[in-house]
């Protein structure tokens, strides 16, 4: 059995192929009416669709967004343009705060939108439940409705992307490609920036504990996104390889955040290095155009549909600002995942979903 072919058996049978996803950026939002108590739900893009019903009341919603995302946060931006369009086009106004994105700038962000008028705030996407409830709190003494976009909220919906799931898919794929054998180092932002990426390193690095014959390096961390992460993951890999100058010493570099999977990139051709294989998570422009590259180490990727949850969480919030009944329920987003031969379709794809994102969003200081 080929690797390619359990690759793409991978693919199938968790329901995260790249042509599915794709199918699903022109989707519109959910159709039917949420209930039941809280629930963490994994649902596909079909599923999405179908769970809330947004009444047309003739109320104007103002739905508070904080633009908190910086050169690096493409995936992101993708997310607020569709919140923000679903938002317009189901009758709805946007209240935005440009901000940068970091947890403290996230906070002040929500808090400042407390004071614009809003009947819903949309909190996300660094800030984890336990770090925003004092902000909820004080939403709800205001009658302001509060959802998740990206985050679990307390005692709100949410929309959040499958980080277990992704990991799993990375995982595997990278066992199967290197047949269970060899030696692999992880990087993403610093630990504890952005919880998801500490999630699916650590997933990895389990799922890879119980192979005996494979082994992951101390992580290598890759700054913030404040700061020239593309020079830092230049940096970190060059040091990296340099103290690891034997070729079959490293098998594999997985990178959970682009910048740092270009930088890694960068990397192996200043110093040559043959037969390491890298592995990254979350699409942009640049990476998509170095990986459809036959010359470049980059051979796969996992993303998360941002523009799926983007939608979701739009519908929630004009839900929930008309008064209806949404329970608190926690939506998981589908998986996707490309190979090689398959960047350039979707740099098409991701480049026409950022033109959108930037004409739209430049009306918000975005």
């Amino acid at each position: 059995m080929t690797n390619k072919f359990l690759s793409e058996e991978l693919r199938e049978w968790l329901d995260v192929s790249r042509r599915e996803f794709m199918q699903r950026i022109s989707l519109g939002a959910a159709t039917a009416a949420v209930t039941g108590s809280v629930l963490a739900k994994s649902v596909s893009a079909d599923e999405l669709r179908d769970h809330v019903q947004v009444a047309d009341s003739g109320k104007k919603v103002k739905v508070g967004i904080g633009l908190n995302y910086g050169p690096f946060n493409q995936p992101w931006r993708r997310g607020c343009w569709r919140l923000v369009k679903t938002v317009l086009d189901g009758g709805g106004e946007i209240v935005a705060v440009r901000g940068e994105p970091s947890k403290d700038s996230e906070q002040q962000s929500e808090r400042q939108l407390l004071d614009r008028g809003i009947d819903v705030l949309c909190l996300g996407i660094y800030s984890q439940e336990s770090e925003t409830a004092f902000i909820v709190d004080e939403a709800k003494k205001r009658g302001i409705k509060t959802v998740g976009f990206a985050v679990p909220v307390k005692d709100s919906p949410a929309v959040v992307e499958d980080t277990w799931g992704t990991a799993m898919v990375m995982g595997y794929q990278i066992q199967n490609v290197l047949q269970r054998q060899g030696t692999l180092v992880q990087t993403a932002e610093d630990r504890g920036f952005y919880t998801p990426f500490d999630m699916e390193g650590d997933l990895l690095e389990l799922m890879t504990k119980y192979e005996p014959r494979m082994k992951v390096l101390p992580f290598m961390p890759g700054s913030t996104s404040t700061s020239d992460q593309i020079s830092k993951g230049r940096e970190n890999a060059l040091a990296l390889l340099q103290a690891n100058p034997d070729p079959d010493s490293i098998q594999a570099i997985v990178s959970w955040w682009w910048p740092l999977t270009l930088g890694a990139a960068q990397a192996l051709k200043q110093m040559n290095r043959k037969g390491i294989r890298v592995f990254n998570h979350y699409f942009s422009d640049q990476f998509l155009s170095e990986m459809q590259n036959p010359d470049s180490p980059i051979e796969f990727s996992t993303d998360t549909p941002w523009h799926i949850m983007g939608d979701k969480t739009g519908e929630l919030a004009l839900a929930l600002g008309r008064d209806q009944d949404v329970a608190p329920n926690v939506y998981h987003v589908p998986v996707t995942s490309i190979t090689k031969d398959q960047a350039a379709k979707s740099l098409a794809e991701i480049q026409e979903m950022d033109k959108q994102a930037i004409a739209l969003l430049k009306q918000y200081g975005g």
